[in-house]
C-alpha cells in the first residue's frame, strides 16, 4: 500500500505549487511497479470542462475527454468523480487500485475543504474591518482592499450608478478608480444586475482597455452599487476551475451581507451620535440663555448706575472718563477698549480725544488685574465710577495715537451713518468682507460697535467699542443696552460741554480781545521790520499785503500796490508771478539765487522765495508768500573774488610759462652757436637749421597754447548743430592713427541726431584734444568708445579709453595748466577743454577711472537759441 505522507506530500504539492512534482512522479512509478503496467498517467477531473488534466506520469499537462476513452480506472469519492488514471494492458490487481483511490480522493478533499475553510476564515476577518472604519468611505475602501486579498482577481471593483452611467469608486489596483463606465456599453448591461452572477468567457471589452474579460463575478451591494471581480487569480499551485466557482460567489455574497451590516451600524452610530450632540447643544443653550438673561439684568442696572454718575459731575472731562470706565470696566459692560471722538461742526471732522484700554497683548493681564483689584474696594457703583475718574489719566499710548487727530467721518461709511444718521453700527467680518475703511486700519479689528451721542439737536460724537483681547462677540443684547446709554450719554456731556463753554466764554472773553489785539499789533510789527521785502498774493493773484521793505527795494508804497498784481512791476515779475501759479498747483516751495530784476535803472540780484500759504491746520492753501532778499552785494563780491582768483592763475601761470619756454629757447641758442661754428659745413647746417626750425614751431605751439588758455572769453558763434556729425567729422581726422594702432574704435548714441546749441568749432576742440588723448593712451589693439545721450536737460558725451587706470593723485591734477604725464605736451589740452565747456558753455567735465580704463566726459546744457 502507498504511504498515506506519499500522498499528502504529492497533493499538499499539488495545490501550492502544482504539477508535475516528485511526489506525484513517485506515486506513478509505484503504482507501475505493483501493478506491472507501463505508460500510466495521474489525471485530475475538471467537471466544468469535463475532462481529466494528466498532472503526473505519460502526457503531463494533457487534457483527455471524460467520455469514451478505455483503460481507465475513476478516481471516486461518494460518486464524485475527483480524477482517473490510465494505463495501457490489463491491471490484475484492481484491489490495489480501490485502496488507492479512496486514499488519493480522501486526502484531494480533505485539501479542497481545507482551502475553503481558509476562504472562510478570511471572510470573518473582514468583521475587524468593520470595527475599525469610522466613516462610510473609510468602510467602501477597506472592505474593497480586503476582499481582494480573499479573492484574488485582475481587477475588483466597487462601482455606484451615477445617473445612466456608473462610477468606479474604488479599486484594487488604484488605476480605475474614478472612470466611468457607459450605461450603454456591453459590459454594463451584462454585469450591473440585481442578482448575483457568474459569467465565464462573457467574450465582453473592458473600457476599452488591454484588460481582456476571462471570467467574472459580480453581485449588487444593494440597488445603486455592485461588487465586480475580473479574472480570477490561480496562483503557482493547481486548481481544478479557473474560473469562479459557485463557493467563490457564496462568499462574496457572505460579505456583502456582512458589509451592509457594517453600513447600518455606521449610520445607527452616526444618527445616535447626532441626537446626543443635539441634547447636548440644548443643554448648553439653556444654560447660557440662563446666564445671558443674568448678565442682561446686571447691565441694565449698569446703564441706570452710569446715568447717575455722569449727571453728578458739570467738569466734562470728568463726565467723559466716567462714561469711559462704565464702557469698559470689568464691574461696568466690560469692552476691552472705548475710542472717543467728538465732532467739530466748523469742520465736519470728528476729533480724537481719548481712547482707553490695553495698548497690547503684554499689558492685558497687568491693567485688568489691577482695575479689578481697585473695583472690590467700593461696594457702590457710582462711588466707584465718580472716584475711578478722578484717579484716570488720558495720557496712555492708545491716546496719544489718536490725541487731537481729525477723522472726516464723511469719508467713512461706518462713522457717517452713525454721525449723520444716528444710528448704532455694529461691523464685523461678514460686513468687512467687502468693505474698505480707513476707520479698520486705526481699530485693526475685524468686529466693533460705533454708538453715537446723541444731544439735544445734534450727534456730539461717537464711541468705537470693541473686544480686541478677549475675543467676545457683541451680541444683540449688547446693542440694546448701547442704545439705552446713546441718548442719555450724550445729553450728559453736552450739558458738562455747554456749561464748561459758556464758563470758559465768560472769563476769558476780555483775555481773548486784548490778546488778539497785540498778536495784530506784534505781528504787524514784525512783518514791517524783516530784513526781506514780503509779498503776500492772494489765489487770484491780488496782492494782500506789501511790507515796508518791499516798498524800499521797488519804489512802491503800500497803498499802490494792495488789489494790484505783481505783473505790473515789469516783465521779471511776470515769471515770478507765473511761478507764484505754479506754487498754487504743486503746493511746494520754489526758491530762485542771484534773480536779476532791473530797479530803478539799478541791476539788482535778489535770493527769491515762493511759497505756498496754508491755513492753520494746513489743510487748505490760501495764497502764496514771495520774499526778495537783496544779494546784489554778494554777488558783485562772488564776480571779484573769481577775478581775483584768475589773476593768480594767470601769475602762477606766467611763471610756468617762463620754465616751458626756458627749454626750446636753450635749444635755439646752443645750436645757432653751433651752426656758427659749422657754417661752411652744409651737412651740419642744414641739420642744424632743421633743428632749429623745429624748435620755432614748437615755441609757437606753446605759445598758442598759452595764448588760447590765458586770453579772455571771446565773442562765441552759437550756432545748434547735430553733434553726432561733429564726432563722425573727429573720428575721421584720426581715423589712419586708430587704424595703425589697430584700435577697436565703438561708436554709441540713443538718438541718431541729437541737436546742441553751441560753438561747433570750439566743442570741436574739445572731441579732438580728448579724442586725441585717448589714441595716446590706448594700448596696441585695444579699444576706444565714444557715447552720446540725452539726460534730462543735458546732453553727456563720454570718450572711454582701454588703458591703465590714473591714479588718485594724478586726477587731482589733471585740469591744471603745464601738468603733463608725457615727455612731449605742455599740459594745457585738459585745462582749455575745462575752460572750453565750464566757462563758454556753462557745462562740466570730469574724469571716471575704472579697472579698464579711464573715461572723460564732459556735459552740454540742451539750450536753444530762442531760449
Amino acid at each position: 500500500m502507498i504511504e498515506f505522507s506519499l500522498v499528502y506530500n504529492a497533493i499538499k504539492e499539488l495545490f501550492e505549487i502544482g504539477y508535475p512534482n516528485e511526489y506525484l512522479e513517485k506515486i506513478v512509478r509505484i503504482l507501475e511497479d505493483k501493478l506491472q503496467i507501463s505508460n500510466l498517467s495521474l489525471s485530475i477531473y475538471e467537471e466544468r470542462k469535463n475532462v481529466y488534466r494528466v498532472i503526473a506520469g505519460k502526457d503531463v499537462g494533457n487534457k483527455i475527454p471524460a467520455d469514451g476513452r478505455e483503460n481507465i480506472f475513476p478516481l471516486c469519492f461518494n460518486e464524485k468523480k475527483i480524477g482517473a488514471i490510465f494505463f495501457s494492458g490489463e491491471v490484475k490487481d484492481k484491489r490495489f487500485l480501490y485502496e488507492f483511490s479512496k486514499l488519493f480522493c480522501l486526502t484531494y478533499d480533505l485539501f479542497l475543504i481545507e482551502k475553503r475553510r481558509e476562504k472562510l476564515e478570511n471572510i470573518l476577518k473582514l468583521t475587524d474591518v468593520f470595527e475599525k472604519s469610522k466613516e462610510l468611505y473609510e468602510l467602501e475602501r477597506n472592505f474593497v482592499k480586503e476582499i481582494s486579498l480573499y479573492l484574488p482577481s485582475d481587477l475588483v471593483m466597487f462601482v455606484e450608478k451615477i445617473g445612466e452611467d456608473y462610477r468606479i469608486k474604488y479599486s484594487e489596483p488604484q488605476d480605475f478608480i474614478g472612470k466611468r463606465i457607459p450605461g450603454y456599453s456591453d459590459f454594463a448591461l451584462f454585469v450591473f444586475k440585481q442578482k448575483p452572477q457568474i459569467l465565464i468567457k462573457p467574450n465582453i471589452n473592458f473600457l476599452g482597455t488591454d484588460l481582456k474579460v476571462k471570467s467574472l463575478l459580480t453581485t449588487p451591494v444593494d440597488s445603486e452599487k455592485w461588487l465586480v471581480f475580473i479574472n480570477k487569480k490561480h496562483g503557482k499551485g493547481y486548481i481544478p476551475d479557473k474560473s469562479y466557482e459557485v463557493f467563490d460567489l457564496d462568499l462574496v455574497i457572505s460579505a456583502v451581507k456582512r458589509f451592509n451590516l457594517g453600513v447600518s451600524r455606521l449610520t445607527f452610530y452616526k444618527n445616535l451620535k447626532s441626537e446626543i450632540e443635539k441634547l447636548n447643544n440644548l443643554k448648553k443653550e439653556h444654560e447660557q440663555l440662563i446666564e445671558n438673561q443674568k448678565e442682561q439684568l446686571r447691565k441694565m442696572s449698569i446703564v441706570h448706575y452710569l446715568n447717575q454718575a455722569m449727571r453728578s459731575s458739570n467738569d466734562p472731562s470728568n463726565v467723559l472718563k466716567i462714561f469711559m470706565i462704565g464702557l469698559t470696566s470689568g464691574r461696568a459692560l466690560g469692552f476691552n477698549r472705548a475710542l472717543l471722538l467728538l465732532k467739530d461742526n466748523e469742520k465736519n471732522v470728528l476729533i480724537g480725544k481719548a481712547w482707553i484700554g490695553p495698548a497690547n497683548e503684554e499689558e492685558v493681564d497687568t491693567i485688568w488685574k489691577k482695575a479689578n483689584q481697585r473695583a472690590m474696594k467700593y461696594a457702590d457703583i457710582v462711588q466707584y465710577l465718580r472716584e475711578e475718574s478722578l484717579a484716570l489719566g488720558l495720557s496712555n499710548e492708545l491716546t496719544k495715537k489718536i490725541k487731537d487727530k481729525m477723522f472726516p467721518y464723511r469719508s467713512s461709511k461706518f462713522l457717517e451713518r452713525a454721525v449723520v444718521r444716528r444710528k448704532i453700527v455694529h461691523v464685523n467680518k461678514k460686513v468687512l468682507e467687502d468693505e474698505l475703511d480707513y476707520i479698520i486700519s486705526v481699530l485693526d479689528v475685524d468686529e466693533f460697535v460705533i454708538v453715537p451721542l446723541i444731544g439735544k439737536n445734534d450727534t456730539i460724537g461717537v464711541v468705537i467699542l470693541d473686544n480686541k483681547y478677549s475675543g467676545h462677540r457683541i451680541s444683540n443684547v449688547d446693542i440694546e443696552i448701547l442704545r439705552l446709554i446713546s441718548d442719555s450719554a450724550g445729553l450728559a456731556i453736552e450739558n458738562a460741554l455747554n456749561y464748561k463753554e459758556l464758563k470758559d466764554k465768560t472769563l476769558n472773553l476780555e483775555k481773548q480781545k486784548s490778546l488778539v489785539e497785540f498778536l495784530k499789533e506784534f505781528s504787524d510789527l514784525i512783518l514791517q521790520n524783516l530784513s526781506a521785502a514780503v509779498v503776500v498774493i492772494r489765489k487770484d493773484g491780488i496782492i494782500t499785503e506789501w511790507n515796508s521793505r518791499a516798498e524800499y527795494y521797488f519804489g512802491r508804497n503800500k497803498e499802490q500796490m494792495l488789489e494790484k498784481r505783481l505783473a505790473n512791476l515789469g516783465t521779471e515779475f511776470e515769471d515770478i508771478e507765473s511761478m507764484a501759479f505754479e506754487v498754487l498747483k504743486m503746493k511746494e516751495e520754489i526758491k530762485l539765487s542771484n534773480y536779476l530784476i532791473p530797479v530803478l535803472g539799478q541791476e539788482k540780484y535778489f535770493d527769491v522765495s515762493i511759497s505756498p500759504l496754508w491755513d492753520a491746520e494746513r489743510l487748505l492753501i490760501k495764497g502764496v508768500i514771495v520774499t526778495f532778499e537783496d544779494v546784489t552785494e554778494r554777488v558783485i563780491l562772488e564776480k571779484e573774488r573769481k577775478k581775483q582768483e584768475k589773476l593768480a592763475a594767470l601769475g602762477e601761470m606766467a611763471a610756468r610759462v617762463v620754465h616751458e619756454l626756458r627749454n626750446p629757447i636753450s635749444v635755439l641758442g646752443g645750436f645757432v652757436k653751433r651752426l656758427e661754428k659749422y657754417i661752411d659745413d652744409d651737412s651740419k647746417r642744414r641739420k642744424y637749421i632743421k633743428i632749429i626750425s623745429d624748435e620755432i614751431v614748437r615755441l609757437e605751439g606753446i605759445v598758442s597754447e598759452i595764448l588760447e588758455f590765458s586770453r579772455d572769453k571771446k565773442v562765441m558763434e552759437f550756432a545748434e548743430f547735430n553733434l553726432n556729425e561733429l564726432i563722425t567729422e573727429v573720428y575721421i581726422l584720426f581715423e589712419d592713427r586708430i587704424k595703425e594702432k589697430n584700435i577697436l574704435f565703438e561708436f554709441k548714441t540713443d538718438n541718431e541726431n541729437i541737436e546742441v546749441y553751441a560753438d561747433k568749432q570750439r566743442i570741436k576742440q574739445v572731441l579732438i584734444n580728448l579724442l586725441q588723448n585717448a589714441i595716446d593712451e590706448t594700448p596696441y589693439g585695444g579699444k576706444i568708445l565714444i557715447e552720446v545721450g540725452k539726460y534730462l536737460s543735458k546732453v553727456r558725451v563720454k570718450v572711454w579709453n582701454q588703458g591703465t587706470p590714473i591714479p588718485k593723485d594724478v586726477l587731482e591734477k589733471l585740469f591744471i595748466p603745464f601738468f603733463t604725464t608725457k615727455v612731449h605736451g605742455t599740459g594745457l589740452g585738459l585745462p582749455i577743454c575745462k575752460k572750453i565747456v565750464e566757462d563758454e558753455h556753462n557745462g562740466k567735465i570730469w574724469v571716471e577711472p575704472d579697472k579698464d580704463g579711464n573715461a572723460f566726459i564732459f556735459e552740454l546744457p540742451l539750450e536753444s537759441e530762442d531760449e
